[in-house]
């Protein structure tokens, strides 16, 4: 057991991989189970289950920058190698630069899971409409909620303890360059991942 808690892979603890795992998790149980409840009492408007669905929702909103994280889990091979030749390639650690990919390329069936699983339910609940737009606007908070994980270390429930720190961080986003340009590239990276596998699969079904 106290290996496993003293474990790492260029600084990195390998109990981390199972942490960051189940956090991606939450979204996307989250939204099945929200799916089949909705599914099966097969409701035509919220009712009085409105409260419960705005809390679910938010809930999942705040958890699912947990999935995209995982995609910037690839950042630990730097400086992986102190004796690379000129093509950058350790052959003593080469296999981290497949664990890292391996181990980032989780995120992409979490992130789709968990919004494509949502978008069902708006579409169940409201409109397929609704359901198109949804992706449209939870990746650009979805990139947000990584950078907050990547530059201020922040955590999904630091909304509820740190609010008024979140608004002030997420304020100043938009007032610096290089955040701007951040919030840009992951926004548009989030946008090619989940459009791109949600085409891929549809050009299988067909």
């Amino acid at each position: 057991m106290e290996f496993l808690f003293s474990a790492v892979i260029n600084k990195y603890k390998i109990l981390m991989i199972f942490w960051n795992l189940f956090l991606a998790l939450v979204p996307c149980l989250t939204a099945y189970y929200l799916a089949k409840a909705v599914g099966k009492k097969k409701w035509d408007k919220l009712g009085k289950g409105q409260w419960a669905f705005v809390f679910l929702f938010l809930f999942w909103l705040l958890m699912l920058p947990n999935t995209a994280y995982l995609f910037t889990m690839v950042r630990h091979l730097v400086n992986y190698c102190r004796d690379f030749d000129c093509y950058r390639v350790c052959p003593g650690k080469t296999w981290m630069v497949m664990f890292f990919f391996v181990y980032a390329l989780a995120g992409v069936p979490t992130f789709y899971y968990a919004i494509h699983k949502m978008k069902e339910v708006f579409k169940m609940l409201f409109s397929p409409r609704s359901a198109v737009f949804l992706p449209v606007v939870v990746i650009p908070l979805a990139a947000i909620g990584v950078m907050f994980g990547l530059f201020e270390r922040y955590n999904s429930w630091d909304v509820l303890t740190r609010a008024d720190e979140i608004l002030k961080t997420l304020a100043s986003y938009f007032t610096d360059g290089n955040h701007l340009l951040n919030l840009f590239a992951f926004t548009l990276s989030f946008y090619l991942i989940y459009y791109g596998t949600d085409i891929f699969l549809w050009k299988k079904k067909k």
